[in-house]
């Protein structure tokens, strides 16, 4: 099945905007449709109030997806992963540039005029409910200490460099949030203010969650050699699949571990990302194909998993300092 690109993916939505049909909207509430072509679902947004949105996504992509954009969206985002798991880039981010986004996870992000390399699969329910907050709207509360350093920073107006802090599988106080508003049984303005009410509690737990992380010592978990052997086992998986590697989730069903043990587990264990790991082999293999091979560059980018010729040169430059034709050539 042939991945989509950027550009195939942009025609076919451009396409559904000459077609009007795109966004429908009622009050609030505005509902866009996934073009047939791309596959079936939808996208949600209810306006709360200025500067607070709601953002539902239910959808399932026909074809894998390999998107590369720029973010423009400078607001913090608050996203609660229902369903799916996927892949995103965001090159230069000082934390978390390579991840896996997956069922059960909570993230808070600011990520303006930043780079985001995304890999969908095919045939799969892609679920996950999305806070987008101004920074003008978090403004209007008085900021102290009771908020995050990096959300205090923003909101004071320093410097901050973009951001995405991973909170692992959400906290059983916010289960039950997400589940009522999906669930909401009002309409019109009861609805508006039964939404808003319970998206200011999400971000009101995610915000103390995030600050109560930050003044407790980062503990390191203490690894059972069962669970060791099976992190261990992953990275065998990882080098011996690197053309074709699994997905996060697959990967953590084939060594018996789920999602977050497993991201858990490379971070401090082997002191990287999943991903990381999987794209130092690549590299590796690159190289040594680099080295004893007369190889086309884009025949040795396809065998250590890349489609494009640019993502894997960019790639390549980034772990190892050069081009592959400069590497070739020393």
């Amino acid at each position: 099945m042939n991945t989509m690109t950027q550009g195939e993916f942009n025609d076919l939505w451009q396409a559904a905007l000459e077609a009007d049909q795109v966004w429908t909207w009622q009050g609030h509430e505005g509902l866009r449709r996934l073009p047939q072509t791309l596959g079936q679902g939808q996208r949600r947004l209810t306006v709360l109030r200025e500067g607070l949105q709601l953002w539902l996504d239910d959808m399932v992509y026909d074809r894998p997806l390999h998107l590369d954009y720029v973010y423009q969206i400078p607001q913090l985002t608050l996203t609660f992963y229902l369903s799916g798991d996927f892949r995103i880039v965001n090159p230069g981010l000082a934390k978390e540039e390579d991840r896996s986004e997956v069922n059960g996870e909570s993230c808070i992000c600011y990520l303006p005029q930043i780079r985001s390399i995304e890999y969908y699969p095919a045939q799969q329910s892609l679920q996950r409910l999305t806070l987008s907050v101004d920074i003008e709207f978090l403004r209007s509360y008085f900021s102290d200490s009771t908020f995050p350093l990096l959300i205090r920073q923003l909101l004071e107006g320093k410097s901050t460099d973009p951001f995405h802090q991973t909170f692992g599988i959400a906290a059983r106080a916010i289960q039950p949030i997400v589940q009522q508003i999906l669930s909401c049984p009002y309409q019109g303005a009861l609805r508006q203010m039964f939404l808003e009410s319970k998206s200011l509690e999400l971000l009101t737990l995610q915000l103390a969650r995030w600050a109560k992380d930050e003044q407790q010592p980062t503990r390191s978990t203490r690894w059972k050699p069962q669970d060791l052997e099976k992190l261990e086992r992953a990275k065998e998986i990882l080098q011996g699949s690197i053309e074709y590697p699994p997905s996060l989730a697959k990967l953590a069903q084939q060594v018996g571990l789920n999602d977050c043990k497993l991201k858990q587990g490379f971070r401090q264990v082997f002191g990287t990302t999943v991903f990381g790991y999987l794209r130092a082999c690549q590299m590796e293999r690159a190289k040594q194909l680099l080295r004893e091979t007369d190889l086309y560059i884009t025949e040795i980018a396809a065998q250590v998993g890349y489609s494009s010729l640019p993502a894997f040169s960019n790639a390549f430059y980034k772990q190892v300092g050069m081009s592959p034709h400069k590497f070739r050539q020393d």
